[in-house]
């Protein structure tokens, strides 16, 4: 009785949420305050909802049918005047599972060659199943990028091999963050 109750208000949170905000948000579950990693298992819903800010490691597991394999197909980012910087991972179709966490440093699946980028503190991301090149081997996504953002200073694109993409953050300090989704894009919400 108790999942039901709260399945019934969290989707009437997600409606009411949903009405009035320029960019809604998306599906994803809530992220603990500890550094505690949690992995949950998230459903897509067309109504927004959102995880809790947090700095510890968060994980959302989804197991798309492949192929075909998610591709990543483009990479965009801006500031909000409420206090966050936003990077969106535009993904056309079923979504790979995904996980953000703080790193000490930033490495190059594959080599582990060190990736120097702007940042006083970087966030990793790890998307699986997923790619970021086209069937002919093209990237679609990849570098690394400056933004002019507060918070995320910079990020690069620093692995997509066997299924698994990376991408990491540069950001301006360990600051709060969030990550979710809603159809076609995973987003990360960095704390200005």
């Amino acid at each position: 009785m108790k999942g039901t109750k709260a399945l019934i208000f969290l989707t009437a949170l997600a409606l009411v949420g949903g009405c009035g905000h320029a960019t809604p948000r998306a599906a994803a579950t809530s992220a603990p305050a500890t550094t505690t990693p949690h992995t949950t298992e998230a459903r897509q819903v067309a109504a927004p909802a959102t995880s809790p800010w947090g700095t510890g490691p968060y994980t959302v597991k989804h197991t798309p049918p492949v192929p075909p394999v998610p591709v990543i197909t483009g990479i965009r980012y801006a500031g909000h005047k409420d206090g966050f910087d936003r990077l969106v991972l535009d993904i056309p179709g079923a979504l790979p599972g995904y996980s953000a966490k703080y790193v000490t440093e930033v490495r190059r699946d594959g080599s582990g060659d060190k990736v120097t980028m702007p940042g006083y503190a970087f966030i990793q991301i790890v998307l699986h199943p997923a790619q970021a090149h086209r069937d002919d081997g093209t990237p679609t996504v990849s570098g690394i990028h400056r933004t002019g953002l507060a918070g995320i200073m910079a990020y690069a694109v620093v692995g997509d091999y066997e299924g698994y993409v990376t991408i990491a953050l540069g950001v301006s300090g360990k600051q709060r963050f969030n990550v979710a989704e809603l159809s076609d894009r995973v987003y990360i919400d960095v704390a200005v």
